[in-house]
């Protein structure tokens, strides 16, 4: 099973298109990061905000300041979450904002720096139950 993540950093798309070609393999509409974690550039007029819930929409929307029109999607095994937040700390080494697929929460670039704890789990993977 793939996970996926979205992220808004905080640097031009040109500085993000250099970000993208450091972290990985270039390939035909996507980079290629060790471990096998695929990332592209998604556009809000081509389907970014498509199944998400208009609550998490206003969340970003709060965080950032308005709504980002695109942002890098990360998808990832879960077995491979370390090679995924280790790409995305990248994107947002000078600031920004993440979403993943397992706490409806907007991750700033601190707490996934620091391997914040919200809701009971941690960006890129489901909370754990107890």
């Amino acid at each position: 099973m793939s996970e996926n993540a979205f992220v808004f950093p905080a640097v031009s798309r040109a500085d993000v298109l250099r970000l993208l070609g450091a972290l990985g393999e270039t390939q035909p509409d996507q980079w290629v990061a060790p471990g096998s974690v695929f990332l592209w550039l998604v556009e809000e007029h081509r389907d970014l905000y498509l199944d998400w819930e208009p609550e998490m929409v206003a969340e970003l929307e709060r965080a950032v300041g308005e709504r980002p029109a695109w942002a890098v999607q990360v998808n990832y095994r879960l077995s491979r979450r370390q090679e995924a937040v280790a790409a995305i700390r990248t994107l947002l080494g000078r600031g920004g904002v993440a979403v993943d697929d397992f706490v409806g929460h907007v991750w700033t670039a601190h707490e996934v720096e620091t391997d914040s704890v919200v809701r009971g789990g941690r960006f890129g993977e489901p909370p754990v139950r107890t």
